[in-house]
């Protein structure tokens, strides 16, 4: 079924297509990272959820419930709520919604809930917990579409780790899932579909969906029927029970038309004096930007509408990236004839890549180029070989043709016979996953480690890149003028804005964050700049490319990241 039929079902209609699953093994991997207790008092106030309302009129859902660290916070500001409007604690039922998936988790929240309502007071409220918080899989779970808040801190579960059966039971209810999307995804799309009219959902999630192609379905669904309301990067914040590796922020969406954006960006000391002084700031009627030691936080005006990589960093970064991209063309460009690529995945690089000249016929090996041999930021060629099955023209070699080529292949035919490539086409259980680009090998180049701390682009006239590596080939530009533009500050403050953020600052140069950098016209550049950037290139002067970089673009300076 086409996943727009799925997104007009409503959640009874979907969950009845899903046939039973085995049950949930307790102990194994469910992602459940537990939050600290000044971050879940910051998201209640950010989503107005106010002990001064009458909270039980509001309908709360809780995903991933976890011990019990936001249904505390969360029952505890309900309990003076009912207080307050003279509620009985029976008028609140429907007032919250919980699930966890462990059955431990539900038992330990469960009783950390009754015993907060003894010691606010209120008896007899066994059976309404049991009620509130329940053993369930969230995403298979039928809670219907009312709710005026959803949030929380959805597990963080890789698309590997979850149990295949299961896995493709959420990626038949939920349109944004694949098999690559991590669990999460599956959590936002659900709660979004959870809400009534000017709901909201409010999680602290990382936010690797905002700079993946396995987000763009997310990110889509978000610009064409909802409006992200508040965005606050929290990389690197003390903001969890125990150390995450992924890269947090606390992301809140409405369903309601796209208005303003409340965005901040934490520095890692941000702690709870600061989250404080956060919330104050966004609490205020109009408020102004502000910065703080330990954060940057504005206004902006709109978000980005669009399913393309959504940026992050400061918000003095957002607002120069809008300012570059109305100014200036992406790099990939038909005007200039610039094109990325990434280069040849082999689906068996033991077999495929060689170091004997005399493997196969000559004509049918290619110089491969690898990330081992630019790492000095020059080609120093370590003498390996792409065997290539492929013809010019696109056709896969005929074995006949090449005796030396057919008898090393069928040598290793066990292996290439497994690979998935092979197995859709036995007649083609030769063929490498991607094909080679005739005239790619001599053709002028830059090329980019797919992970490093700095941008590097290297020039390359010889080789073949392996799949780890990332090229620019352009007709339009000198590519030594380029290479010196994509070497300075300038253009990786783009990758670090679209990309996503791995530990200890290593950055991943991949096509898709390479064709987010703006450039200007190569017949824009003065003489003297572009000298200057060639020289810059040559001599792999990322301060000097930088400087001419700033002239190229007409910049006076560029902003910080935090």
């Amino acid at each position: 079924m086409r996943s727009e039929q799925l997104m007009l079902m409503d959640q009874d209609e979907l969950l009845a297509m899903v046939a039973p699953l085995p049950p949930v093994v307790e102990g194994e991997n469910h992602g459940a990272v537990f939050t600290r207790e000044w971050v879940v008092d910051m998201m209640l106030d950010l989503s107005e959820y106010h002990e001064e309302a009458d909270l039980s009129k509001r309908r709360l859902l809780e995903p991933s419930c976890g011990d019990g660290a936001f249904l505390e916070r969360i029952v505890k500001r309900l309990s003076i709520s009912l207080r307050t409007h003279g509620r009985s604690m029976t008028d609140a039922r429907d007032a919250i919604r919980a699930y966890d998936l462990q059955a431990r988790n539900v038992r330990t929240a469960r009783q950390r809930v009754v015993e907060l309502l003894h010691q606010e007071g209120w008896s007899e409220v066994d059976d309404l917990v049991v009620h509130w918080i329940r053993h369930a899989d969230y995403l298979l779970a039928s809670d219907g579409m009312d709710f005026d808040l959803v949030i929380g801190n959805p597990p963080y579960i890789r698309a590997q780790e979850i149990p295949e059966e299961r896995r493709n039971a959420y990626i038949g209810l939920w349109s944004t899932m694949t098999k690559g999307t991590d669990i999460f995804v599956g959590f936002i799309e659900k709660g979004l579909r959870s809400l009534k009219p000017g709901g909201r959902l409010c999680f602290i999630v990382a936010d690797r969906w905002q700079h993946n192609a396995y987000g763009r379905k997310l990110r889509k669904l978000i610009s064409e029927r909802f409006a992200v309301e508040a965005m606050f990067e929290m990389h690197g914040v003390d903001a969890f029970a125990a150390p995450v590796s992924a890269y947090p922020a606390i992301t809140m969406i409405r369903r309601s038309g796209q208005g303003r954006v409340l965005y901040a960006s934490a520095k890692a000391e941000l702690d709870e004096a600061g989250a404080s002084r956060l919330q104050a700031w966004f609490q205020e009627d109009s408020p102004e930007v502000m910065y703080d030691p330990m954060f940057s936080a504005s206004v902006l005006p709109d978000w980005f509408r669009t399913e393309e990589i959504w940026p992050s960093g400061s918000p003095e970064v957002l607002a120069f990236l809008e300012h570059m991209n109305e100014r200036f063309r992406p790099l990939e460009d038909e005007a200039t004839g610039t094109k990325v690529g990434i280069g040849i995945a082999t689906g068996a690089d033991e077999v495929f890549i060689t170091d004997d000249p005399e493997a196969v016929e000559s004509d049918r090996l290619l110089p491969l180029l690898t990330s081992a041999d630019i790492r000095t930021g020059r080609v120093h060629w370590k003498g390996r070989y792409l065997v290539n099955p492929w013809e010019g023209n696109g056709a896969l070699v005929e074995l006949g043709k090449a005796p030396k080529l057919r008898d090393y292949l069928e040598g290793h035919a066990v292996a290439l016979r497994k690979r998935h490539v092979a197995r859709k086409r036995e007649d083609r259980w030769y063929a490498t996953i991607d094909k080679v680009h005739p005239g790619l090998r001599e053709r002028p180049k830059l090329v980019f480690q797919d992970m490093s701390s700095t941008i590097s682009p290297v020039l390359d006239t010889a080789h073949y890149p392996h799949h780890n590596l990332y090229w620019v080939t352009s007709t339009g530009w000198d590519l030594e003028v380029l290479g010196g533009l994509l070497l300075s500050e300038v253009a990786e403050l783009f990758v670090r804005a679209y990309g996503v953020k791995m530990r200890n600052g290593t950055m991943r140069f991949q096509s898709q964050y390479l064709r987010m950098i703006r450039v200007p016209a190569p017949d824009s550049l003065d003489p003297e700049v572009q000298v200057a950037l060639r020289v810059s290139f040559h001599e792999r002067d990322r301060a000097g490319a930088t400087r001419a970089a700033l002239q190229a673009y007409g910049l006076n300076s560029l902003p910080s990241f935090k």
